[in-house]
């Protein structure tokens, strides 16, 4: 069995794959930050979400998702905070994809807090992901908040739908 690299390569591997073009190279890298699984392994991945490489996106968010949620969260939350709306977005689909105790509450404060609609719209998706009715009165007042907005209707009824067994 290969050994679990060392937490303390965190900085030397994400370095890195900032620079790194080889597909299998940048994979083992991942690979190796996804087995270390820390809050500064998350932390390293998360800044190489605002890059321009489609590739490197989805495998950061593909890496992320697999990190431990205890540990990745932490890194996760500040981006929710971020001054770009597809930042914004990235978190909500980190967050979404988490199994940890507190998803639904950082899921309904996006939905209820953020002035975007397609961040607010990525969060009711994650919501209704989770099959839990507990998030309808959030998801209620999203229609409120966008009462014009055609596709906030739509997320909000097909979450209705879903939590109702329909």
């Amino acid at each position: 069995l290969a050994q679990s690299p060392a937490p303390g390569a965190v900085p030397a591997l994400a370095g890195r794959l900032v620079v790194e073009d080889d597909p299998g190279v940048r994979e083992a890298i991942l690979t190796a930050l996804v087995r270390i699984g820390t809050g500064e392994a998350a932390a390293a991945l998360l800044p190489l979400l605002d890059r321009e490489d489609a590739g490197l996106r989805n495998a950061v968010l593909e890496s992320v998702q697999q990190m431990p949620a205890a540990a990745a969260a932490p890194a996760v939350l500040p981006l929710l905070d971020h001054p770009d709306s597809d930042l914004r977005i990235f978190a909500v689909q980190l967050l979404g994809a988490m199994s940890h105790p507190d998803r639904l509450g950082w899921l309904s404060g996006v939905v209820e807090r953020d002035a975007h609609v397609n961040v607010c719209l990525a969060a009711a998706e994650a919501l209704a992901e989770t099959g839990d009715p507990a998030a309808l009165p959030s998801l209620e007042r999203l229609a409120l908040r966008f009462p014009g907005d055609p596709m906030v209707g739509f997320s909000v009824d097909a979450a209705r739908r879903r939590f109702q067994g329909g």
